[in-house]
């Protein structure tokens, strides 16, 4: 194997409460490569980019100037800042994936947390519009959860775009990132799935996320599993 092209990987060590510790990459290493990715997608010349306007209106519907205009306005947001200030937002600390943390009031209190994502996070993509499941599959990057991403029929192709863009800056955490597609009401797929998830986020409108969370119910293991309705979106909006 050739030596210098691997991209380095940085690592924290995070102890439970229990006393464990155990290694995984750090949200710092995370942020980076995210932010090179978006930099990548901003590049004109950058070969996933000019695949995806080339071949994305005819299976988006969308055309090749509204593709750029919605891809340039998302990726321009991936930015350390905007990630940290998500963190903060989300979580109340930047650092709380990593271990223990207290904010300021925290330690006023003389309290601290820390936060673990989900083993396996399960999003269902619902809508023509791209860019929530490439937000939802950015989400389950910063807390390094394994994802598998349900597509409707014809709706894969952006976000598969954007995993071969990770898989290009990160080959490990772009294998651990999974985008399937089927029609919707499979019911054996998906309870299979519901099975295995952790935690489930959706999107649809409120027939596909009542039907959704009526499947997570019934399913015999799912029922531990937390359920989160990301957002109601109507067809194409």
């Amino acid at each position: 194997m050739k030596a210098g092209i691997h991209p380095e990987y940085h690592t924290a060590t995070v102890k439970c409460a229990c006393g464990n510790t155990f290694q995984t990459r750090s949200t710092q290493a995370v942020i980076r490569t995210l932010c090179e990715i978006g930099e990548n997608w901003r590049q004109p010349h950058y070969p996933i980019r000019q695949l995806a306007l080339k071949q994305g209106p005819e299976l988006t519907g969308f055309s090749a100037e509204t593709l750029a205009s919605g891809l340039d306005d998302l990726f321009s947001q991936f930015t350390t800042q905007n990630f940290q200030a998500l963190l903060i937002q989300e979580l109340g600390h930047s650092q709380r994936l990593e271990g223990l943390q207290a904010s300021q009031d925290e330690q006023r209190a003389n309290r601290a947390s820390a936060v673990r994502g989900p083993e396996l996070l399960v999003h269902f993509a619902g809508g023509l519009l791209p860019n929530p499941p490439l937000i939802s599959i950015v989400l389950g990057l910063l807390t390094r959860s394994a994802q598998f991403v349900k597509c409707g029929s014809g709706q894969a192709f952006l976000p598969r775009m954007f995993a071969h863009s990770l898989y290009d800056a990160e080959p490990k955490l772009g294998a651990c990132l999974e985008i399937a597609e089927w029609p919707g009401g499979t019911d054996l797929l998906e309870r299979e799935l519901f099975g295995e998830a952790d935690c489930v986020t959706a999107t649809g409108n409120d027939e596909t996320l009542a039907a959704i969370l009526n499947d997570t119910l019934v399913c015999p293991r799912a029922h531990s599993a937390t359920f989160l309705d990301l957002t109601s979106v109507g067809g194409t909006t």
